[in-house]
């Protein structure tokens, strides 16, 4: 079995998992990016992607942290930026902690974490406008701080236009994790997305993904969520997938040129495989 191919089946039982918890309890969740992109295009998992991203309305995902712990097999851990300070994401993760991984841009041994999928809130934005460009601006503006703080784990190999490469030299040389506190950033976005109540909102989304304001799109798009084949399961996604697909990735039929295709991770270790 391919190093990937061993990724999809450990993501997919980790997945299972938490399927179940959301069943238990009727939460509410949909694929996310190239987890619904997938589905729609490959069936499953994108051939060379290692991850499955999930997102949830802000009060099923606040729901499913304060039960997980208790709910799932007691080799996945919640990981998050509240019970885990020194993480580096403001999103929420569920590790496998069977199975001891690297990410491939940073490429330091030393510096593994375990295979794990994502979960991220869904949350509203202002219907206004000006309002909703003014918000948009206070969370990236937040989330550029809080990544300034992590810029070791900046992928140097990515091909980068002179302006960015001139400010990546430029952060270089200051000293941004002396002078940022990450969770305090990530604070002030929780604040933020959390105060938006999606129920009264007719954009909703989720900033905090490699996207952030393309994945932010009209409600109805998402409905009430449709079952799509994901592997040998179903996993639920938006009813309107063609629009959020289009509008996120345009031509999203078409495959990316080879050497754009990356994975994530790299297994280091595996117990009780």
């Amino acid at each position: 079995m391919e190093p990937i191919e061993k990724l999809h089946k450990i993501d997919l039982e980790i997945v299972k998992s938490v399927i179940e918890v959301f069943e238990k309890y009727d939460l509410k969740y949909f694929m996310l990016g190239g987890t619904m992109l997938g589905a729609i295009r490959h069936g499953g998992f994108i051939p060379w992607d290692d991850d499955i991203d999930l997102g949830m309305p802000r009060k099923d995902y606040e729901k499913f942290l304060e039960v997980a712990e208790d709910e799932l097999p007691n080799h996945l851990q919640i990981v998050n930026y509240k019970n885990t300070p020194s993480y580096q994401y403001y999103i929420t993760r569920i590790q496998d902690t069977n199975v001891k991984v690297i990410e491939e841009r940073i490429g330091n041994d030393s510096k593994f974490t375990f295979a794990s999928i994502d979960i991220f809130p869904i949350d509203g934005t202002p219907n206004n406008k000006l309002l909703r460009k003014i918000y948009y601006f206070r969370v990236l503006t937040h989330r550029a701080l809080m990544s300034l703080h992590y810029k070791d784990s900046i992928d140097r190999k990515r091909k980068r236009g002179k302006l960015e490469s001139a400010f990546l030299w430029v952060m270089e040389k200051i000293p941004f994790e002396k002078i940022i506190n990450p969770y305090n950033e990530k604070e002030k976005i929780d604040r933020l997305l959390s105060h938006q109540n999606i129920d009264n909102s007719n954009y909703i989304g989720n900033i905090m993904g490699a996207y952030r304001t393309r994945e932010i799109v009209p409600k109805e798009w998402y409905g009430e969520g449709t079952k799509y084949k994901f592997e040998d399961i179903e996993l639920i996604g938006f009813d309107n997938y063609h629009e959020y697909l289009k509008y996120t990735y345009g031509d999203y039929m078409e495959l990316p040129p080879v050497d754009s295709r990356k994975t994530h991770y790299k297994i280091l270790e595996e117990d009780n495989m």
